[in-house]
């Protein structure tokens, strides 16, 4: 079961989403007549990196909006491997496409660093929707931008080997997650292969001068551009 409830409190008037820096990003609070009931509704949860904010095969309870922090959704495959499906900051939603289904979360969602969230049960967000059904069309609409993203990264390493998802994963981490220095377990997880191959992968870009690791963890891209035709190149 997720620790949800004893990382949670009840939101102060100092925290009110008319004040939150992330209410014009965010799916649910951008409806300026939904900001009243979100504001009695929401409760503020708080999470450690590493903490799990809800699990796999777990039904939904609600939906969580992402105020600071980042956060990766996890499969784990039927050898036991990890799997990262997807990766959010500040402004997303988690949660939604499984409450929507009325089936159980198909993904487990961890903290990648210390994260605050916002969340919403189902019953209040039903509230919501029924008042404001523009609300859950946006939800919707964002559900389909979502398969889409997930259909052209399935596709897009359907052909590719080890070494060219290693280099995508290392052109997408580093275009939207610069600050973050990702471990090889990471990106391996987001490249669909092992940490050891990414070890090896790494130590062969670096020898091609494609990154630089001389900095422990963080991983240095040398060339953004001979590591796209890496990345696009099989068998280099």
């Amino acid at each position: 079961m997720s620790n949800t409830k004893s990382d949670c409190h009840k939101s102060s008037t100092s925290s009110s989403c008319q004040f939150c820096d992330m209410k014009d990003e965010s799916l649910i609070c951008s409806h300026p007549g939904a900001i009243d009931i979100i504001d009695k509704a929401k409760v503020t949860a708080r999470f450690k990196a590493g903490q799990t904010i809800f699990y796999a095969g777990n039904d939904p309870i609600g939906i969580f909006t992402i105020q600071k922090g980042l956060v990766k959704l996890e499969v784990t495959s039927p050898s036991g491997s990890a799997h990262t499906l997807r990766l959010m900051g500040p402004g997303a939603a988690l949660g939604y496409r499984s409450m929507f289904a009325n089936e159980p979360y198909h993904a487990s969602a961890v903290a990648v660093e210390d994260c605050e969230l916002c969340f919403i049960s189902k019953a209040d967000m039903m509230n919501i929707f029924s008042k404001y059904p523009e609300i859950a069309l946006k939800l919707l609409e964002h559900i389909s931008k979502d398969l889409r993203v997930a259909e052209e990264k399935w596709m897009g390493q359907m052909d590719k080997g080890a070494a060219e998802r290693i280099a995508d994963a290392l052109l997408f981490l580093q275009d939207h997650f610069a600050h973050q220095n990702w471990t090889r377990r990471e990106i391996a997880q987001w490249a669909g292969t092992t940490p050891e191959t990414v070890i090896r992968t790494l130590s062969q870009f670096e020898k091609e001068g494609l990154v630089d690791q001389t900095d422990g963890r963080n991983i240095r891209i040398l060339s953004k551009e001979k590591l796209k035709i890496r990345a696009s190149t099989p068998g280099v």
